[in-house]
C-alpha cells in the first residue's frame, strides 16, 4: 500500500475518532442537563414537604399549649397567653306600666304619719284612690374569663320612672326596684355601676373552693330560688324575688366566700351595710348559707338554709314602749339578725314548686326618726312589724299548652305582725297614751297581711318577653283593709 493510500485510511479514521467523541460529549450533555431538571424538580419537592413539617409543628405546639392550659393554666408562659380567654357582653331593655286599683288613700296617709289622720291637702299621700305608674330600665354587664379559674364581672345600670311604693303601703311591695331600676325612683335616669367584682376559684378536695370580692350583689349569692329570684322574667313583687324578712345589704363592697362541691355548698359572705364606702366594716352584713341539691323522682331540688346579721342600728320595741310610759327619748341601738330558708323543687317537666320563710329576732320596730335632734314619731319606720314571713307558689312550663318558652306562675304571701306592732296600732297596753298626744289619732284594727300574684311570661319573639300581672294585697302593712288590685305589663328585651 503506498504513501498516499495510507494517509487516506488515517484521515478517515481521524474524522471518525473526532465524529465519536463529539457524540459521547453531546450525550453526557444531554445526560448533566436531566440531572439538573431532576434536582429542581427534587428541591421544589422537599421545599413543599418543608413547609408541611412546619405547618405540623406549628399545630402541634399550640394543640400542646391548650392542653397544658386546661391541665395547668399557671404553667403556660404569660407571653404565649392573651389577657384574657373569654369576654361576654348582655344588654337587657325594660318597659313596665301599672295600673292600681282601690288604694285605701286615707289609710295610706294614716300609716305615712304613724297613725295620725291627714290634716289638710299638703298631708296627703295620695290624692287618687285609682293611679296608673310607668318605668323603664337599661342594663349592661360585661364578663370577663381570664383563664379557667379566674374571672371579672361588671354590671351597668340606668333607669327612669316612678315606684307606686312610694306611696302605698305595704310589707309586700309592688315591684321590686322597678325592675332593676336605679334609682328607684327619679325624673332622669343615672347610670351606676351596680356590680363590678373579681373572682377565683381553687380546686380542694372534692370540689372548689371560690372567692369574690369587689362591689357585690350578696342576694345573688344566698338565698337564690329556680322559680322566684328574677324580677326581669319571674314575679315583680319583692316578696317573691327575695326572703322579705331579711335586711338584704344592696350594691356595696363586698366579699364572698363558697366551698362548692357536687351536691351541697357553703356560703360565706359580708357586704357593707351602709352603702357609704367608708368605715366599712362599721356596719356589717353578714350571712352564712347552707346548701345541698337533691334528685326526688329523678328531679332535681335545691334547698338552702341560713342565718344573717344586719350590723346597722335598729329602734327596740323596749325603747318605744319606754317613750310613751316614761318619755324617754327612743334611740336607734340595736343590730337585727335572722334565719331563713328557701327551696325550689321540679316536680315534673312542666311544674316546679317553691317556699321560703323567714324570721326576724331581737324584738325590732325598724328606725327612729329625728328632726332637728328631737325624736319625730310620724318619721319613724315599722319595717318590723313583722316576725315572720311565708312565702311559696307555683311555676308552669308553657310545653302543657304547646308554647314551651312561656311560662306561668301564681305564688302567695303571708306576713305574720308582730304583737307589739299589732298593739301600736290598736293602742293597746302602754300604747294607748298615743291617742292623748293629738286628736287626730286613733286606733286602727291590725290583721296579718296576705299577698297574692300570677303572671304569665309570653314570649313574643326571639329576645322580646311580654308579661301582663295581676296583684292583690289584702290588708297593706298590716292595717285591716279589703285590699287593692295591681295590673301590670311588662316588656322585657333582652339580647
Amino acid at each position: 500500500m503506498g504513501k498516499k493510500s495510507f494517509g487516506i485510511i488515517f484521515l478517515i479514521l481521524g474524522m471518525m475518532g473526532i465524529l465519536g467523541f463529539q457524540g459521547a460529549a453531546w450525550a453526557v450533555s444531554t445526560e448533566i442537563e436531566a440531572l439538573r431538571a431532576m434536582l429542581q424538580e427534587l428541591r421544589q419537592e422537599n421545599r413543599k414537604l418543608a413547609e408541611k413539617v412546619a405547618e405540623l409543628e406549628r399545630r402541634l405546639a399550640k394543640y400542646e399549649r391548650e392542653s397544658l392550659a386546661k391541665a395547668s393554666p399557671e404553667v403556660v408562659p404569660q407571653e404565649e397567653k392573651l389577657w384574657y380567654q373569654r369576654l361576654n357582653m348582655g344588654l337587657s331593655v325594660a318597659g313596665l306600666v301599672q295600673s292600681v286599683v282601690g288604694v285605701d288613700k286615707e289609710l295610706a296617709s294614716l300609716h305615712a304619719h304613724a297613725g295620725r289622720e291627714p290634716v289638710g291637702v299638703s298631708d296627703l299621700i295620695m290624692r287618687d284612690e285609682n293611679k296608673a305608674y310607668g318605668a323603664a330600665s337599661v342594663d349592661l354587664d360585661f364578663s370577663i374569663e381570664f383563664s379557667q379559674n379566674e374571672r371579672a364581672y361588671v354590671l351597668l345600670e340606668m333607669g327612669s320612672g316612678k315606684n307606686p311604693e312610694s306611696e302605698i303601703p305595704g310589707f309586700s311591695g309592688i315591684v321590686d326596684e322597678a325592675l332593676s331600676m336605679v334609682p328607684v325612683e327619679t325624673d332622669d335616669g343615672d347610670v351606676r355601676v351596680s356590680e363590678a367584682w373579681f373572682e377565683r376559684e381553687w380546686p380542694l378536695g372534692g370540689g372548689k373552693f371560690r372567692l369574690r370580692f369587689g362591689k357585690i350583689d350578696i342576694t345573688t349569692e344566698v338565698d337564690q330560688n329556680a322559680y322566684a329570684n328574677d324580677e326581669n322574667a319571674q314575679f315583680m313583687s319583692p316578696a317573691f324575688i327575695n326572703n322579705p324578712a331579711v335586711e338584704w345589704a344592696s350594691y356595696s363592697f363586698g366579699v364572698v366566700a363558697s366551698y362548692e362541691t357536687r351536691r351541697w355548698s357553703l356560703t360565706l359572705g359580708y357586704e357593707d351595710a351602709d352603702s357609704g364606702w367608708e368605715n366599712l366594716f362599721d356596719y356589717p352584713f353578714l350571712v352564712a348559707q347552707w346548701a345541698f341539691n337533691s334528685q326526688i323522682g329523678g328531679r332535681s331540688g335545691n334547698y338552702r338554709f341560713y342565718v344573717w346579721y344586719q350590723g346597722e342600728k335598729h329602734l327596740s320595741w323596749e325603747e318605744f314602749e319606754d317613750y310613751f310610759v316614761q318619755g324617754v327619748t327612743p334611740k336607734n341601738e340595736d343590730p337585727a339578725w335572722g334565719f331563713g330558708l328557701s327551696l325550689d323543687q321540679e316536680i315534673t317537666q312542666a311544674l316546679g314548686l317553691f317556699f321560703r320563710y323567714g324570721y326576724r329576732g331581737n324584738d325590732l320596730v325598724g328606725y327612729a326618726s329625728y328632726e332637728d335632734g328631737v325624736f319625730d314619731l310620724e318619721g319613724t319606720d315599722f319595717s318590723y312589724g313583722f316576725e315572720h314571713t311565708l312565702t311559696l307558689g307555683a311555676s308552669f312550663s308553657g310545653v302543657l299548652w304547646g308554647r314551651p318558652q312561656d311560662e306561668l306562675g301564681l305564688a302567695l304571701a303571708w306576713f305574720i305582725l308582730h304583737p307589739e306592732y299589732k298593739d301600736y296600732w290598736e293602742a293597746k297596753g302602754p300604747y294607748a297614751v298615743r291617742l292623748g298626744m293629738d286628736g287626730h289619732r286613733h286606733p286602727h284594727p291590725a290583721e296579718d297581711e296576705w299577698h297574692l300574684e300570677i303572671y304569665y311570661r309570653f314570649q313574643a319573639g326571639k329576645h322580646l318577653a311580654l308579661t301582663p300581672d295581676f296583684q292583690y294585697t289584702w290588708n297593706p302593712a298590716g292595717l285591716k283593709d279589703d285590699g287593692f288590685w295591681i295590673f301590670s305589663l311588662r316588656g322585657v328585651w333582652e339580647y
